[in-house]
């Protein structure tokens, strides 16, 4: 009976890792909030200020391309004569802006279309039936020509597609 009561006084041994794995979640939780709080804080900001940020960056751009204008006009040249430049032969030149969130390519690109492009492509319309069988005509006329068909089969061809 004795030992009853000295095991009922005594805590369990698992009892310290579970204290230590509610603080450990209590403070998880801490830093949740404190990261949240200071996200809130940050990106309040930058809505608070964002026409300042814009509006400073659109001038620090204008300023920028200002600056290598009249560096350029000081040169005596214009864009069109240093684009012609043996160095640029052949060549694009691309200015990048914010890591190349924005940018601009000058010249003739020599690179292949990441995604080809022939052409506008025509609209489909509906073909008149007697312009179809026409067409189909056409090419039986071809495939015998090519000796690809013979003489009975063009003919069978000919008169499923006259319905004859």
């Amino acid at each position: 009976m004795m030992n009853k009561a000295r095991n009922a006084l005594q805590p369990p041994e698992n009892l310290f890792g579970g204290v230590l794995l509610a603080h450990f979640i209590l403070f998880l939780h801490v830093i949740l909030i404190f990261g949240l709080g200071v996200c809130l804080f940050f990106f309040g900001g930058v809505i608070t200020y964002l026409p300042w940020v814009l509006g400073l960056g659109g001038v620090f751009i204008a300023g920028s391309a200002y600056l290598w204008w009249k560096h350029i006009k000081k040169r005596g040249k214009r864009l069109k004569d240093i684009l012609k430049d043996p160095l640029f032969q052949g060549r694009t030149v691309e200015v990048s802006l914010l890591g190349g969130l924005a940018s601009l390519k000058l010249g003739q690109s020599q690179e292949p279309l990441a995604i080809p492009h022939e052409g506008p492509e025509r609209p489909k319309q509906l073909m008149d039936p007697s312009a179809h069988r026409a067409e189909q005509l056409a090419d039986l006329a071809r495939l015998l020509k090519d000796d690809l068909i013979t003489i009975d089969e063009f003919l069978a061809a000919k008169k499923e597609l006259t319905g004859q």
